[in-house]
C-alpha cells in the first residue's frame, strides 16, 4: 500500500486453473499447441499406462492485472500460467514446473513487480524454486520455476491436499493487488509395507495390469474365464471403459462379502473340479473364486447372476490372483474407495 496515491490500484483477475491431461483414457489425446504454452508441455504417453494417469497432471489459468489511476483502467498485462506435475509412487516428494508466461502489456501495465507464494495445506510443505523464488517483473519473458513439495504421512494417515498458488503485484504509486487458485486433489499415504509411500490423484481410475495389456489374472484357467464370463455380462462390471468401474473395498467388507458368497456352506457341485485334484499338493485342493472380486464394494451379494459368478478352481490359482491383487494396489496406491478397471480379454 505504501507509495499508492489517491485510488490508484491494481486489480487482477485469474481463470480457474484448466486441467489439460486427458485422464482416464486408454490413449492420449493430442491437445494443440496454444499461444505461450511452453515447449513439450503436458507431454503424454500414447497408448496412457496406469503409473502415468495415477501420477501426472498439467494445467493452466490466464490471468489478468489491471492498473486503475483514478479509477480509470490505464494499463493491463495478461499472462497465462502453466503448470506440469508428476507425483511420485515411491516418495512423499515431488516438485511441479511451472511457467508463467510472456505477459501482453498494454499502457502504463509496465514495471509490474510479481512475487509467487505456494501453500498446500496440513502435513505438507511446498516452496518456490527458480525464476519464481524471488520477485520478478511481468514482461515480454517467460518465468520459468518449480512448486517443491513435502508431505508427512504415517501408516493408517493417509493425507489429501491441493496446492494454492497466489500471485502479489506491486507498481510504485498504486495499491497492491493479489489473486490465488488451486489445483487438483492429490494423496500421499504409507499403507503398503512393501511399496512404502507416495502420492496419487486419487479420483484417477487405474487399470490391471495396464491399459493395454492384459492383466495376468487373465493367464489364470479359472480366474480368467469367470472374469471374463461376468464382464461379458450386461453391466461388464470392471471391463475397462464399462460404466461400473470396480472399487476397492476395506478390509471389513471384503470379509462380509467372502462370507456371503464363498462362504463356509459353500461346497462345490459335480462337475465343478474340471481339474486333477493331488492328495499330495495343497494348491490343487478346490478353492471357491468370485467375480466381482470380494475385495471390492461390488463383491459379495451386491449383484446377481450374471453380473456375479462363483468358480471352483485350484487353490494355487486363487492365492496367485491375491498376490496380483495386493500387488497392484500397493504398487499404485489404491486405497480403500478407489476404483480400477481389469483388462482381461474377451
Amino acid at each position: 500500500m505504501s507509495g499508492a496515491s489517491g485510488s490508484n490500484e491494481i486489480t487482477v483477475t485469474a481463470s480457474r486453473a484448466t486441467s489439460d491431461f486427458t485422464a482416464n483414457n486408454f490413449k492420449a489425446q493430442a491437445v494443440t499447441p496454444r499461444a505461450g504454452e511452453p515447449a513439450g508441455y503436458c507431454k503424454q504417453p500414447n497408448p496412457m499406462t496406469t503409473a502415468v494417469n495415477r501420477t501426472m497432471d498439467c494445467y493452466h489459468a490466464p490471468v489478468q492485472v489491471d492498473v486503475k489511476k483514478n479509477g480509470r483502467k490505464v494499463g493491463t498485462a495478461k499472462f497465462t500460467v502453466w503448470h506440469e506435475i508428476h507425483l511420485n509412487l515411491k516418495s512423499v516428494k515431488w516438485s511441479e514446473k511451472i511457467t508463467v508466461s510472456k505477459a501482453t502489456i498494454t499502457g502504463n501495465a509496465k514495471g509490474i513487480v510479481t512475487t509467487f507464494t505456494p501453500s498446500c495445506g496440513s502435513g505438507c510443505q511446498v516452496r518456490a524454486g527458480g525464476g519464481l523464488a524471488s520477485p520478478f517483473t511481468l514482461n515480454g519473458s517467460a518465468h520459468t520455476g518449480s512448486a517443491s513439495h513435502t508431505f508427512t504421512v504415517s501408516k493408517g494417515h493417509p493425507r489429501s491436499s491441493h496446492t494454492r498458488y497466489e500471485f502479489g503485484f506491486k507498481k510504485p504509486g498504486y495499491s497492491s493487488g493479489e489473486t490465488a487458485y488451486v489445483g487438483s486433489t492429490y494423496r500421499c499415504d504409507d499403507e503398503d509395507r512393501q511399496y512404502g509411500a507416495g502420492c496419487v490423484y486419487p479420483t484417477r481410475i487405474s487399470v490391471e495390469k495396464d491399459w493395454t495389456k492384459l492383466s495376468d489374472m487373465a493367464n489364470l484357467p479359472g480366474i480368467g474365464d469367470n472374469i471374463r464370463k461376468v464382464q461379458r455380462a450386461g453391466l461388464h462390471i470392471g471391463r475397462p471403459g464399462s460404466t461400473v468401474a470396480l472399487t476397492r473395498a476395506t478390509k471389513a467388507k471384503a470379509d462380509e462379502n467372502r462370507k456371503e458368497v464363498c462362504g463356509p456352506s459353500v461346497k462345490p457341485k459335480p462337475g465343478d473340479i474340471w481339474w486333477t485334484v493331488d492328495p499330495n499338493d495343497d494348491g490343487t485342493k478346490p478353492s471357491c473364486d468370485e467375480y466381482p472380486f470380494a475385495e471390492t464394494t461390488q463383491g459379495g451379494n451386491t449383484y446377481n447372476p450374471p453380473n456375479r459368478s462363483i468358480k471352483w478352481v485350484p487353490l494355487k490359482e486363487n492365492r496367485q490372483q491375491g498376490g496380483i491383487l495386493r500387488t497392484f494396489f500397493g504398487r499404485y496406491h489404491l486405497l480403500p474407495g478407489d476404483k480400477f478397471y481389469v483388462q482381461a480379454g474377451q
